[in-house]
């Protein structure tokens, strides 16, 4: 049997941080991927956010760096407008969450506004890096 570092799980705390908050007046709710009907249309209320885990973290002899995304769906510019919201409230240091500690949140590309084919929802997306010890 070998030891492993175990460290806190990105996505988890991210929906912790970003599930039911209210932002720019609207509560989000948050998902780990796109919530459709029978039909696979995207189904709301809107605005959702999308977290996932994108290529490119790092992991060294004390800390590791996960890099995370973030899509918000809303109706016009109120997805990047939320985004924006988003990322002034989960950036920082020393974040607690139910799911672990965060030593730290940096935005890595900044909220932008995407092309996403909808008549009714535009779609924003954002990457972090997550600085976190193991457990």
């Amino acid at each position: 049997m070998t030891d492993g570092l175990v460290f806190p799980n990105p996505r988890s705390c991210l929906f912790d941080l970003i599930d039911g908050d209210e932002h720019l007046g609207d509560v989000v709710h948050a998902f780990y991927q796109e919530p459709a009907n029978e039909l696979g249309a995207m189904e709301g209320p809107f605005p959702i956010a999308i977290i996932y885990a994108v290529p490119g973290g790092s992991e060294g002899f004390v800390d590791r760096v996960d890099r995370m995304a973030i899509d918000v769906y809303a109706p016009g510019e109120k997805a990047v407008d939320t985004l924006e919201s988003i990322k002034a409230s989960i950036c920082g240091d020393d974040i607690e969450t139910p799911s672990g500690y965060i030593d730290n949140i940096k935005p890595d590309q900044v909220p932008t506004d995407i092309p996403y084919q909808s008549d009714i929802l535009n779609k924003a997306t954002a990457t972090f890096l997550m600085t976190s010890r193991p457990i």
